[in-house]
C-alpha cells in the first residue's frame, strides 16, 4: 500500500504529538528520527569507501528534570508496542552489557511466513533500539558498557566470551540508542565526563538539548481522544510499516553530492586548536553522522532511497546545531578543578546577557564558595575573551561576548 501521510513522517509525528504535550519540539522531532532509523534496521545502507553505513543513530535528549525527555521516549515506545507485527525490537537500560549481547545474539523471531503448505518461523532479527531514560544508569550497568556501545554504533559483528553461554558471535547486528540525561552528568569534570569524551562515545552521539518546555499546557487533551490526532496517529503507524519494508542501497543525487563536499571542506576549515576534545572527536565522525541522518530524512519523505539536496541540506543544518550543543554541554569538562564552576558562571552570564559579581554570587554561591574564587573565574573568562567587563550606571558588570566559542 502507498503511504498515507502528506508530510514527512517526522514532521507528521510532531504535528500529531505537539498539541498534547509541552515537551520541547526538538525532542519530539529527534525521537521520531530515531524511530525511523531503528525501524529500517540494517535493511537499508549506504556504501562509501571501505565501510558501510546504516541508519541507526545514538540520540541523547538532554535537559533539566521535568522538561519532557521521558514523555517523548514513552510516546515512541508506545508506538512500537502497538505496531503489529512488531517493527522494532527494544531493550531497556536496566541490563548489563553482557545481557545485551546475549539478547542480540539470540535475536528476535521475524514475522511468520508460508512456504509451500507449511507455516514457518521468520528469520532471526538481530537489530534493536536501546531505551535509556537515564544515561547514567545504562553506562553504569557494566564497567565496559561504553566500549560495547562504541563498537555497536558502527559494527555489525561482535564476538564475546560470556559467563553463561560461552562464546557468542553476532554477525548481523544493528543497534540504535534513544537515551536521556541531565546536563550535569555530561558536564561533570569527574570520571563520567572523562570516560564519555575520551573513549569516543560522545562523538558517536547526537546530543539534543533543551532548557525549557515548549509551551505552557496545563490541561492537554489526551491524544487518542482527539479525532484529528487519533487519525494522524493511525496514519503514522501505517506509514511506519511502509518505512519498515524499505530494502536496498541509498543513492545520492548530484546536487546533494556537491552540497556534501562543500560541507566537508567547511568542516575542516572550522577546526581550531582551541576546540575541546568533545568537538574535535565529533568533527572526525561528522561525515558518518550527516549521511546517517540524510538517509533517515530521505526515508521520512518517501520510498525512493535517494538522498536529495533537501535531505542533505537539512541533515547538515541539524548536525551543525549538534556541534553548537556540544560546545555548551561539555564546556565544563576538563582537568582543572575550576572547570565545572567556570562553565556554570559562563552559562549564567550567557543566559542573562550581563551580570554583576553580586548577582552571580547570589545565584551560584553554593558552587563558587568564595568571592575570591569568583574573581579568579571571571578573570579567566575575561582573559580568553568569553566575557568583557563594562561600567553600567556606575556599576561594574560582566557582559557575554556573542559569537565566541564556549
Amino acid at each position: 500500500m502507498a503511504r498515507l501521510l502528506k508530510k514527512p513522517w517526522h514532521e507528521s509525528f510532531l504535528e500529531c504529538v505537539s498539541p498534547h504535550t509541552d515537551a520541547p519540539e526538538n525532542f519530539i522531532l529527534w525521537s521520531a528520527l530515531s524511530l525511523i532509523g531503528a525501524t529500517m534496521k540494517n535493511n537499508v545502507f549506504f556504501e562509501i569507501g571501505t565501510y558501510t553505513l546504516y541508519p541507526n543513530q545514538f540520540i541523547v535528549l538532554v535537559a533539566p528534570p521535568g522538561i519532557g525527555k521521558g514523555t517523548v521516549m514513552n510516546l515512541v515506545d508506545d508506538l512500537i508496542k502497538e505496531s503489529k507485527p512488531t517493527l522494532v525490537n527494544t531493550l531497556s537500560d536496566r541490563i548489563t552489557a553482557e545481557k545485551i549481547i546475549e539478547r542480540i545474539a539470540d535475536g528476535w523471531s521475524g514475522p511468520m511466513k508460508v512456504q509451500g503448505q507449511q507455516l514457518l518461523m521468520g528469520n532471526q532479527d538481530h537489530n534493536c533500539i536501546i531505551f535509556s531514560t537515564e544515561l547514567r544508569v545504562l553506562l553504569g550497568a557494566s564497567e565496559w558498557m561504553l566500549e560495547f556501545l562504541e563498537e555497536a554504533w558502527s559494527k555489525t559483528t561482535f564476538d564475546y566470551q560470556t559467563k553463561n553461554k560461552g562464546s557468542v558471535s553476532i554477525t548481523s547486528m544493528c543497534c540504535s540508542l534513544l537515551a536521556a540525561s541531565v546536563p550535569d552528568f555530561l558536564r561533570n569534570v569527574k570520571r563520567e565526563a572523562s570516560m564519555v569524551i575520551t573513549g569516543g562515545f560522545s562523538s558517536r552521539c547526537l546530543f539534543i538539548y533543551a532548557e525549557n518546555a515548549s509551551k505552557d499546557l496545563p490541561w492537554p487533551q489526551p491524544l487518542k481522544k482527539n479525532p484529528k490526532s487519533k487519525a494522524l496517529y493511525d496514519n503514522l503507524a501505517h506509514d511506519l510499516h511502509e518505512i519498515a519494508a524499505l530494502r536496498g542501497e541509498f543513492k545520492v543525487d548530484p546536487s546533494a553530492r556537491i552540497m556534501f563536499e562543500r560541507f566537508l571542506i567547511q568542516n575542516r576549515a572550522s577546526v581550531k586548536d582551541e576546540d575541546s576534545e568533545a568537538i574535535s572527536n565529533f568533527r572526525a565522525r561528522v561525515k558518518a553522522h550527516v549521511l546517517k541522518l540524510a538517509m533517515v530524512l530521505s526515508a521520512s519523505r518517501g520510498d525512493s532511497l535517494i538522498i536529495t539536496d533537501i535531505d542533505m541540506g537539512n541533515a547538515i543544518t541539524e548536525i551543525n546545531q549538534v556541534i553548537v550543543t556540544l560546545e555548551k554541554l561539555f564546556r565544563g569538562a576538563g582537568d582543572s578543578i575550576d572547570a565545572a564552576i567556570t562553565a556554570r558562571v559562563h552559562t549564567f552570564i550567557e543566559k542573562r546577557g550581563q551580570s554583576s559579581r553580586k548577582e552571580i554570587m547570589r545565584a551560584l554561591h553554593r558552587h563558587i564558595g568564595s568571592m575570591e574564587n569568583l574573581d579568579r573565574i571571571l578573570w579567566v573568562l575575561e582573559s580568553i575573551g568569553f566575557i568583557t567587563k563594562i561600567t553600567l550606571n556606575k556599576q561594574e558588570v560582566y557582559r557575554y561576548v556573542t559569537g565566541r566559542k564556549p
